[in-house]
């Protein structure tokens, strides 16, 4: 994300109706490295970057949780509140003219529609755990070290950051997703934090046969601080 002509073509893509990387259920690799992220905190405050309509945040909500998601289209942030049966308000967001939040009528989900770039520390405050499932995947290649960047400053010191990424043949598809290998996500952010590899699996589905992939696997990982 972050030119205008990525930012369009995401915003075309829900207006399309075209999602495929939504999931209608709770991530598994969120379900299986849940106690990593909190830890052992009852309450924890978890940030969504590019979050979609993902279920995942009604879920942690549920458990008490506070969730603050960024997302660029409206039509998706909409669809989340409808799809989850969550009465929301909207209001403007100080000094970022194009912005809007979206927050429950309880105050567990907050959703700014925004540029993620456009978004900073001041206005999210930081965040005892992240869930990056679709985000740094979808990211121009040219815009990593200015996310990982944005990431690393979000990070309160007992922050747990899961991040699950793609491998496979680049010579197949550009991506989104993009290929981000473990060495790439090494690459990216072992000068700000600390990383361990929880899991890589198999991955490959029809849908990416289909697309000419003979292989692919998925990696999560935990981030945290030095």
């Amino acid at each position: 994300m972050a030119s205008e002509s990525t930012n369009k073509g995401w915003i075309n893509t829900w207006e399309e109706g075209r999602s495929p990387w939504h999931r209608p259920q709770v991530h598994p690799m969120l379900e299986k490295y849940l106690d990593k992220v909190i830890a052992g905190r009852h309450s924890c405050r978890i940030f969504f970057p590019l979050c979609g309509k993902a279920v995942d945040m009604k879920w942690l909500a549920d458990k008490g949780h506070t969730v603050v998601g960024v997302e660029l289209s409206g039509k998706g942030i909409k669809e989340f509140f409808q799809e989850q049966n969550v009465e929301y308000d909207v209001s403007p967001v100080e000094n970022l003219p194009d912005a809007e939040l979206y927050k429950s009528k309880d105050g567990k989900i907050l959703i700014y529609k925004a540029d993620l770039f456009a978004v900073s520390r001041d206005v999210l405050g930081t965040f005892g755990g992240m869930w990056d499932r679709g985000s740094l995947v979808a990211i121009d290649k040219e815009d990593r070290e200015r996310y990982v960047n944005l990431m690393a400053s979000l990070m309160a010191p007992d922050c747990n950051y899961l991040l699950s990424t793609f491998d496979y043949d680049p010579a197949v598809m550009k991506g989104p997703p993009h290929c981000i290998p473990d060495s790439e996500v090494r690459r990216l952010y072992a000068d700000h934090v600390n990383i361990e590899i929880l899991d890589t699996r198999d991955c490959l589905t029809d849908r990416w046969r289909d697309r000419g992939h003979k292989w692919m696997t998925q990696s999560t990982s935990l981030i945290t601080h030095k």
